[in-house]
């Protein structure tokens, strides 16, 4: 199982308790474009997509399921980053941060009791990272890159399908095993602000009408600041056991 890919949809596929992943992007300007008018709808929401890392934001990843999600902060220019994962378990909740300045990245795990010892709350413990890459979570617009049957159902609101077949270094390889022949084309909706950034994704995973799995990310507080610095030395360990997520 290749368990750094799966937390990007870990809540919403239920295929690990605590995953980690790791992506970064390239250096661009923000943008103050707005979508022409009468453009084609795919590729106005491609556009939104592509530029979603040109400037620091705050993304919400929710999957329908109460107390479980996802928060990170990312400033795609630094490279730094902090996100924040919550998953409800019986005896409470289980928090996983990660942390990425540079090409350095560290987890720490916080549980509701100290059974598992690596999971303190307090240790900072340091994981490869793929390529210098930074947040994997924050590659999940690229799901949009080639959005099918588009249209526009709102103020700057939309919806059309998505083929999640290539989508397994983004999603995980487990998102194949969950989807199975659906996958090929998944419904979802998205939307826009008034500067063509894409504020709202959601992705409909749900294989029966009306049952509530999805994957839903909100974009907010663009070109905040973010001020991540490594870990204190004295709480950093190398060489992480294999139940910390990204090892």
């Amino acid at each position: 199982m290749n368990r750094r890919k799966l937390v990007a949809a870990g809540a919403v596929l239920a295929v690990a308790a605590v995953v980690g992943g790791w992506a970064a992007f390239g250096r661009s300007e923000p943008s103050t474009d707005r979508p022409a008018a009468g453009a084609d709808p795919a590729a106005v929401l491609v556009d939104a997509a592509a530029a979603v890392d040109r400037e620091s934001y705050r993304l919400t990843v929710g999957s329908g399921t109460a107390g479980d999600g996802t928060v990170l902060v990312w400033d795609p220019r630094a490279r730094r980053g902090l996100e924040t994962t919550s998953l409800k378990v019986p005896a409470g909740e289980v928090k996983v941060e990660r942390l990425v300045t540079g090409t350095d990245a560290y987890v720490r795990v916080s549980a509701p009791d100290r059974r598992v010892p690596e999971w303190d709350g307090r240790t900072w413990w340091q994981v490869p990272v793929d390529g210098g890459r930074g947040l994997d979570n924050t590659r999940l617009a690229s799901t949009l890159r080639a959005p099918s049957g588009v249209r526009q159902t709102g103020d700057r609101e939309y919806a059309g399908t998505l083929d999640l077949r290539g989508s397994a270094d983004v999603l995980g390889e487990g998102v194949g095993a969950v989807l199975g022949d659906r996958a090929g084309a998944v419904p979802f909706t998205a939307a826009l602000d008034e500067r063509g950034r894409l504020v709202r994704y959601r992705i409909e995973l749900a294989a029966e009408p009306g049952r509530a799995a999805a994957l839903e990310l909100t974009y907010a507080d663009f070109g905040l600041p973010v001020s991540v610095e490594k870990p204190a030395a004295e709480l950093v360990r190398d060489d992480p056991p294999a139940n910390i997520p990204g090892v």
